[in-house]
C-alpha cells in the first residue's frame, strides 16, 4: 500500500502543472478553442516562417498589431502578439 501512494504522489505535481498550464492559456487566449481562430494563427505563422509575408496576410492583420509586431525584437513576443491578434479579436 505504501508503494502505490508514492507513485501517485510523483504524478500529482505534474497534473497540477498541466491543469494550471491549460487553464492559464485558456484564460489568456479564450479563442484558442475555436477552429477559425487557430487556423488564423497557424496561417500567419506558416506564411511568415520563411521571412517574407504575403500581402493577403498583411491586410488580414490590423495596423496597430502590425506596428507592434514589426517593432518587437524578440521572436517569442512576436508570436505572442500574433496569438493575441488571432485569439482575442472580436468576430
Amino acid at each position: 500500500m505504501q508503494r502505490r501512494k508514492s507513485k501517485l504522489r510523483k504524478f500529482q505535481p505534474l497534473m497540477f502543472f498541466l491543469i494550471g498550464f491549460i487553464m492559464g492559456i485558456g484564460a489568456i487566449w479564450p479563442g484558442m478553442i475555436s477552429e477559425p481562430r487557430r487556423k488564423c494563427f497557424f496561417e500567419i505563422i506558416k506564411d511568415g516562417s520563411d521571412g517574407s509575408v504575403s500581402l493577403g496576410t498583411i491586410f488580414s492583420i490590423s495596423p496597430n498589431y502590425l506596428l507592434r509586431i514589426r517593432n518587437e525584437k524578440n521572436k517569442y513576443n512576436k508570436v505572442l502578439l500574433i496569438g493575441d491578434f488571432c485569439f482575442r479579436k472580436a468576430k
